[in-house]
């Protein structure tokens, strides 16, 4: 079922990248996901083929969808489908044209990464991309980050340069990873972000388990400040939309849940 859906988008040239969850379990970064979710190039012709591609598939609206048309696209919605034939063996899939934090579409898919797997070759967003869209208000996307970067840096060429080790640092949300960055990195202190406390720059001196107690309560008590300040901006942004899609139920015209895409 999964497979000839994305079989379906390739035989429609449909433009998307895989994102968020599945993306995560592609490079190792994850385990599991249950949700597919897309970022579709949001051209109006693309969003045409996507509605063929899904209405071939066998899609179905879900929650709080509305119109897949240019302003809803253009407004950063969520749009939700599922496919499958029965409750039972339905996939959920979140799909979006103008991601949070991101950068354009085009500039996105020229620097993807193209896994093979069960479901066919599928254009994958790059990391820094990815862990931009994963700075939401789950705290449990936060570790992931983490592992992302350090996905990130492990697939640079040696020597790693001061501009990946200063984005990677500044995506580290655990203080396993930051130690693992300090002792693989002794160079790493001089990526230490602005604001960082100073017994952040003591942490490569000694092993984590040998390191005091009020040094790591510090670091802890500065990322959790620096999550929360992400976890803020991620609310807000959606702010705006969730008051137009209230706007949209009150009014009716969300699409019907479970009325197959057509």
């Amino acid at each position: 079922m999964i497979a000839s859906f994305f079989q379906s988008l390739d035989q429609h040239r449909v433009r998307y990248l895989l994102i968020s969850g599945q993306a995560t379990v592609l490079y190792g970064a994850a385990t599991f996901s249950e949700d597919i979710d897309l970022w579709l190039d949001p051209a109006a012709e693309n969003a045409d083929r996507f509605r063929s591609a899904l209405a071939a598939a066998g899609g179905c609206y879900y929650k709080l969808t509305p119109p897949l048309e240019p302003a809803f696209l253009d407004a950063g919605h969520g749009f939700h489908f599922t496919l499958g034939n029965t409750s039972a063996e339905a996939v959920f899939l979140d799909v979006m044209a103008r991601p949070p934090r991101t950068r354009a579409f085009a500039a996105a898919f020229a620097e993807c990464r193209r896994f093979s797997t069960e479901w066919g070759v599928l254009p994958t967003v790059g990391i820094p991309d990815l862990v931009e869209l994963k700075k939401t208000q789950r705290l449990g996307d936060y570790p992931i980050i983490s592992a992302l970067a350090l996905r990130y840096l492990e697939g640079r060429t040696a020597p790693v340069s001061p501009a990946d080790l200063a984005w990677a640092v500044a995506n580290l949300f655990t203080i396993d990873a930051l130690f693992t960055v300090a002792e693989a990195f002794p160079q790493w202190i001089d990526a230490a972000p602005p604001g960082a406390p100073p017994s952040l720059l003591t942490i490569a001196a000694r092993p984590l388990d040998e390191s005091p107690e009020e040094v790591l309560s510090e670091i802890s008590q500065w990322l959790a400040r620096t999550i929360t300040r992400h976890q803020v901006a991620d609310r807000l942004h959606w702010r705006g939309i969730i008051e137009e899609l209230r706007d949209l139920r009150r009014t009716g015209r969300l699409m019907p849940e479970g009325a197959p895409v057509a």
